[in-house]
């Protein structure tokens, strides 16, 4: 009964977000897996790339099942059609900022990272105070660092992939009505796109910072700039944190065709 009522244009807006859900359902799944599978902190920085990976893969999937637009396609049109047109643009620079953020976090990080006490390398971070030398961590050096980066590369990549063919798809022939329809349905799919990276990019910024925040704030042998620093990583957590969130309801979020029905 309730698919017969459905519209044709609401069943495919549902089995994308069923989609959508799937992904995050497999994410959260494999998270959890990580999260208590490794040791040394790698379980829990690395379930939220591990998470923020899947869901990307559930906006990628959704995107490529949702169906073209019919009625006439024009063959060429005098309008040009460009990714940043159809970006949320004030939501993709606050990600830009985090994700250079995360990425001169992680450089410094990697630079000034030492081997723990077993030789595994850029582990800790080490501060020789005279006579005496402190070691704290987890530390986001390359042992940590490496695999965010390649989680990073790779999302990234299949996000932009994914604008890519958002921009792309052909534009329906039709009155206005029709072609306003298609263009909110882009910025919608690329709304939803961006949070996807979104993820790849502020949970992991949350996890760098909060764990670089309290090595810095346990060296008792330091002066208190290195005190500051770890201080005001703090709040670079806490908006990572609330841009992650943000992300994931916007991934999670139905599309507009769903919460318009009467």
């Amino acid at each position: 009964m309730l698919d017969s009522a459905l519209s044709p244009p609401t069943r495919p807006a549902r089995a994308e977000l069923l989609v959508r859900w799937g992904g995050a359902a497999v994410g959260a799944a494999a998270a959890w897996t990580v999260a208590h599978g490794a040791a040394l902190g790698l379980g829990v920085l690395h379930a939220l790339p591990v998470f923020a990976v899947c869901v990307t893969a559930g906006v990628l999937a959704a995107d490529a099942q949702a169906p073209g637009p019919g009625g006439a396609i024009r063959r060429a049109s005098l309008v040009p059609r460009r990714v940043r047109d159809v970006l949320p643009a004030r939501f993709a620079l606050l990600l830009a900022a985090e994700a250079a953020v995360l990425l001169a976090l992680l450089a410094v990080a990697a630079l000034t990272a030492s081997p723990d006490d077993t030789g595994r390398a850029g582990r800790t971070l080490s501060v020789a105070c005279g006579s005496l030398t402190q070691s704290r961590g987890p530390w986001p050096g390359l042992f940590y660092g490496a695999p965010l980066l390649v989680a990073l590369a790779v999302g990234t990549a299949a996000c932009g992939y994914a604008l890519r063919r958002i921009t792309g798809r052909p534009v329906p022939g039709g009155d206005s009505a029709v072609a306003a329809a298609d263009a909110r349905r882009r910025r919608e799919r690329a709304r939803v796109v961006t949070a996807a990276w979104g993820l790849l990019v502020s949970a992991p910024l949350g996890g760098t910072a909060l764990f670089a925040s309290g090595a810095l704030r346990s060296l008792s042998c330091v002066g208190p700039l290195v005190h500051t620093a770890g201080l005001l990583l703090l709040p670079v957590a806490a908006v990572a944190a609330g841009t992650a969130l943000w992300s994931l309801l916007t991934v999670l979020a139905p599309p507009a065709s769903l919460r318009s029905r009467p």
